[in-house]
């Protein structure tokens, strides 16, 4: 599939969505000619991980990131052993849980966010993996900051829900994420759309390096709007 492709709404089937996902996605309210943007959550519009590493702390937990992957990162602070891969995800869970309305606003990004939409008529999207049963707590947490945009809570790759997006409108489409896995998803599957490396954390970002899927990358939120805007200028 090149970007080239035409844009075209096929059945909703035929994009592999989760049915959770499918369903948030066929409630949106699109403009279809107005410019697209889809940004993710976690590093991007709200600090993790260094929130996570403070609430691993408490749980018993010391997490130390050295490269962009929790696995092997996180060790019980009682005897070092490392997490294994279901407790790293039972520990993920737990946190949104407890931890999702409590999530910090990353410094920019909703004045960011306001101004594109004012300046470049941009409507806002946010595609997050948080499970189903948060989704609603931080729809509310970002509402409350400034950032009050329609949220689908995604489940996996980003990819198809950004194909259905971009088969459903014909303006310039963007997506930032702070993952190259989520870069490639999207690059996979919805390669029209611009792709856009942002790590919101510092000192996550000194650590993550260069995504390889992305077009652009950004250091803060200032700097990704003036890189979104000119993209949304310019049209597809």
């Amino acid at each position: 599939m090149s970007a080239e492709t035409p844009r075209a709404p096929r059945p909703l089937a035929e994009y592999g969505l989760p049915d959770a996902v499918a369903a948030q996605l066929k409630g949106l309210r699109l403009a279809p000619d107005a410019p697209l943007l889809a940004v993710d959550a976690d590093e991007v519009l709200l600090d993790f991980a260094a929130h996570l590493g403070r609430w691993m702390e408490g749980e018993g937990w010391r997490m130390s990131l050295t490269e962009y992957r929790l696995e092997g990162a996180i060790r019980r602070i009682e005897d070092g052993r490392a997490a294994e891969r279901a407790e790293v995800g039972a520990l993920i869970t737990r946190f949104f849980a407890a931890e999702a309305g409590r999530q910090e606003v990353a410094p920019g990004a909703a004045e960011a966010l306001a101004a594109l939409r004012r300046e470049m008529g941009a409507q806002i999207i946010v595609l997050t993996n948080i499970p189903q049963a948060q989704a609603e707590t931080r729809r509310r947490l970002l509402a409350a900051n400034g950032i009050d945009y329609p949220l689908v809570a995604n489940e996996g790759g980003k990819g198809r829900a950004l194909r259905w997006l971009w088969d459903r409108t014909r303006g310039a489409m963007a997506f930032v994420d702070d993952a190259d896995g989520q870069l490639g998803s999207a690059r996979s599957h919805a390669p029209g759309v611009f792709r856009l490396h942002f790590v919101a954390g510092e000192a996550l970002r000194r650590i993550t390096g260069a995504a390889a899927n992305a077009e652009a990358a950004a250091a803060s939120w200032p700097e990704a709007r003036a890189i979104l805007a000119a993209r949304f200028a310019a049209r597809p």
